[in-house]
Formats: structure tokens, sequence, C-alpha cells
């Protein structure tokens, strides 16, 4: 493994929001063909995009902030007119914006000293239906052209969940057997079902899990081959064994959770941390020949095709790396790092943040 070595850091610059610093809850990115940069918060309904500073010299950053809409695209008003997508993943590839929700469910938190009222909180837990979206938006001149598509969702789950409700690995996260009321998924930050990474290759999508993670070391990534299907929706090609519409890859992680994927030619780039709310290591992996697989796999560091890149430093209670992809706007080709709950020191006037951009070990 390689010491993480930092190339430099590249400005975001925000518009001003009275309501909400979208700063503090940024959770994927995405670089098109034009060098645009499109984020996803895990608060919220929708996408930023971030343009290149005009006429700046390399590593001048990102400006002229604009926020999309995705609620009515997608068709999720009907299901819950509220809720917040919780973008956690995403790719571009050509002109279609891929997205995925956490598909997490919550747990109230407790709130005030009230011993039983906290008591009581603590075993709600609830479904957000928006939160199960896969899907796509079509980009034209780094604008949402409207034409959209995703997976046939309700307010359960969608077609992935109810897929994998009958799998023997994960069905035990997405429901509880012996509640006689209707099934009621874990809770995401209890080692719950949470997808926060997407990667697109071709016509397959890459799910990367943050929970569960198996016996404290076998975190999970779930390929997919959606395919259109009528009115805007797409449909789970059967890929996996018997017809299965999905594969699982369990990659050894050292007990961390995926925090978000990006491909680097064939191989797939893992960003890891901890399945928990709490601080802990946060580690880049590459897993070779990822575009290779083609039956449901279990990856380690022992055949050399997991390979443990180097570890991003750690700051306490902040600076929790949610995002990875690859940049090469500071002169040579590295990994641009985004991250949840950023420092102060990240956010050096009202409206700018700084994302790292550390060095890519080769092959």
């Amino acid at each position: 493994m390689s010491d993480a070595s930092l190339i430099g850091q590249v400005s975001l610059r925000f518009s001003k929001s009275p309501d909400n610093d979208v700063r503090d809850d940024l959770s994927a990115l995405a670089l098109d063909e034009d060098g645009n940069l499109w984020l996803g918060s895990d608060e919220g309904k929708g996408v930023e995009r971030l343009r290149p500073v005009a006429d700046g010299a390399p590593g001048s950053g990102f400006d002229d902030h604009q926020h999309f809409d995705l609620f009515e695209a997608l068709r999720l008003g009907a299901l819950d007119e509220d809720g917040e997508i919780d973008v956690e993943g995403m790719d571009i590839v050509g002109n279609a914006l891929w997205i995925t929700g956490s598909h997490t469910s919550t747990r109230k938190n407790r709130k005030g000293p009230d011993v039983r009222k906290n008591l009581k909180r603590l075993t709600k837990v609830r479904r957000q239906p928006n939160r199960y979206v896969v899907g796509r938006v079509s980009l034209s001149d780094g604008v949402p052209s409207g034409a959209a598509a995703r997976l046939p969702m309700n307010r359960d789950g969608n077609a992935l969940t109810e897929a994998l409700r009958e799998d023997q690995h994960l069905g035990p996260f997405l429901h509880i057997p012996h509640r006689e009321e209707a099934s009621i998924q874990l809770a995401s930050k209890e080692n719950g079902f949470d997808i926060e990474g997407l990667a697109v290759h071709g016509d397959r999508l890459f799910l990367g899990l943050r929970g569960p993670v198996l016996r404290g070391w076998a975190a999970l990534v779930i390929e997919i081959e959606p395919k259109e299907a009528a009115d805007g929706e797409l449909a789970l090609e059967g890929i996996g064994r018997k017809g299965r519409p999905y594969r699982k890859h369990f990659v050894d992680l050292a007990g961390m959770g995926v925090r978000d994927l990006c491909w680097s030619g064939d191989d797939l780039l893992i960003l890891a941390g901890p399945t928990m709310d709490l601080t802990g290591l946060q580690t880049v992996w590459r897993l070779r020949d990822a575009a290779d697989l083609d039956d449901d796999t279990i990856s380690d560091g022992s055949g050399g095709r997991l390979q443990r890149l180097f570890d991003l430093p750690i700051v306490r209670n902040v600076d929790k790396a949610e995002g990875i992809a690859l940049y090469d706007g500071l002169g040579e080709p590295g990994l641009i790092v985004l991250y949840d709950a950023p420092s102060q020191a990240r956010k050096p006037d009202e409206t700018s943040y700084l994302a790292d951009v550390y060095r890519l070990p080769k092959p």
C-alpha cells in the first residue's frame, strides 16, 4: 500500500442559499464529457451542477452553480411528495446521468431528556419511498433534458429490493421475518441495507453497499443490468445464477463498507469507510479487471485482484469521505475526493468548498 499523496485541492463555488448550505451534505459526484461537475446530496430532491471556471488556469476549479430538481422527471410525487431522494451514487456515461438513492430505512433518534419518549422513538423505523430510486436522466449541454427512466418503485422498495428479499445473504437485512406486520427493513447505520456508490460500465451498473458487511469483512457490490422498458421504466435483465436479476461481488475491505465506486479503465476503484456513524479508517482500493467479472465472486488481497491503494487522513467527526471520481485538472491523473460533514477549513468563505485530489498509484 502506498502513502496517500495529495496533489492539491480544487475549489467548488456554490450559490449562496438562505435555506440550506448544500456544501454540508455532499454525497456523490461525477464529471461529464464537457468537464461539468455533477454533485448529489443526501438532502433534497435533485442534483447540483458546476461548470469549469471560464478561461481559468488548470486547477481553477468550478463555479456557475445550478440546482436541478429531478422530482418530476423521475415521477416521484405519487410515492412521497415531501421525501428526499438521498442521492448516494452517481455516474455519467455519454449523455446519461445515472443516480441511485440510498435505499435505506431510518430509525428515529433520541430527542430531549425524556427517557420514556426516547425509548419509544427508538422503536420507530420507517421507509422513505423516494430513496429507492435507481434511474437515469438524459443531459444536453449541461442541463437535464427531461428524458428519464427508472426501476419500478412502490412504497416498500423497487424491483431490485423485491428480488433481494429472497436472497440468502441479503434477504435478512431487508426484512424481519418474525414480525407479524408488514416486513420492516433494518435501519441504516445499523448494518442495514444501504447503497452508497454507483459505477456504470456499458450496460452494467455496479452498486456499492455501505451495509451490510457480513462476518466483519465481506462488503458487497451488487451488479445489475437495467434495460429500457415501456413508459419511462427500466427492467432488470436476468444476469445471475438461475436467471437472477443481479450478481453479488463480495470484497474484503478489512471491515469497512463501500462509500463510493468509480471506474479506472477495467478496474473498479472503491472508496471504503465505516458502516456506522463514527470516525474510522477511510481507504481507497482497486478491484482489478472488475469489468471481466461474470459470476458471483469473492475477492481479497491473496490473489492480487484486490489491492489496498492508500488510507485517507483521519479527522475526528468531520471530513467523511463520500465520493470519488477520476480527475486530471491539476496536471496529472488523480482522484478527486468529496467529503460530507466538511471541516471548516474546507469552507474558506461563504460559498466555497475545497475538495482534495490524490495521486492515483499506477496499476
